[in-house]
């Protein structure tokens, strides 16, 4: 419940920026390269990295002639592969993320740009896809909830956010992003916290956008 009224207060800043002058409305799409860092027992493990895509809305609020603070609204798909032999372990998760980016423009109507901020995601729904050709009774496909249990994933992911890319004055936009997230996801074993071991998300992207001129409002 509290991610849900998080979730909401930040779409209501969101819509407050719309309306705030010459704030300009973007669309973006992209692909989406994600993995996780896994530490149990002192141990750092990085699995492969998993193709998602990812799609949404953002928003451009001038604050300065080169500065800027721009909010979005994005489905990411993030998660992991495991190849071990004739072992695959394919997990996949939706979220929708909420990064807030502050922004350097270096030219005013088109150039480079730079941005960091914090994000926040909520967890929607995911799949663990797992296969071993060696032993097919083993094989799964599973669904991800997202809870409190021990066999759930947490909701909420913190993070950072950063990114990097270039406008061109026509609206189009090319640029790459990086996510880490700062929230252990993994309920863990709450019996037995000695063994506990912790799973953060951390994603890479690129996108294509496209920034409709903004209209003045009084």
């Amino acid at each position: 419940m509290k991610s849900i009224s998080l979730l909401m207060t930040l779409m209501i800043l969101l819509t407050a920026s719309l309306l705030s002058a010459q704030t300009k409305v973007g669309i973006q799409a992209g692909a989406s390269f994600a993995n996780v860092t896994i530490k149990a027992a002192g141990i750092s493990i990085s699995p492969k990295l998993k193709t998602g895509i990812t799609a949404g809305l953002f928003l451009d609020v001038p604050l300065s002639e080169n500065f800027g603070f721009q909010p979005a609204l994005n489905f990411v798909q993030k998660g992991y592969e495991i190849k071990d032999g004739t072992v695959k372990d394919h997990v996949n998760l939706n979220y929708i993320e909420v990064p807030l980016n502050f922004v350097y423009n270096a030219g005013k109507s088109h150039g480079f740009f730079i941005g960091a901020g914090p994000s926040i995601a909520l967890g929607l729904s995911g799949r663990d896809k797992y296969t071993d050709s060696d032993f097919p009774d083993d094989n799964s496909n599973d669904k991800v909830k997202f809870g409190s249990d021990t066999d759930e994933l947490k909701q909420m992911d913190l993070g950072a956010n950063a990114m990097a890319g270039y406008k061109s004055a026509g609206g189009f936009i090319i640029s790459a992003n990086y996510n880490l997230g700062f929230t252990d996801i993994s309920n863990g074993d709450q019996t037995n916290p000695d063994e506990q071991g912790t799973i953060k998300n951390k994603y890479f992207s690129i996108r294509i956008s496209f920034m409709f001129g903004g209209n003045k409002h009084k």
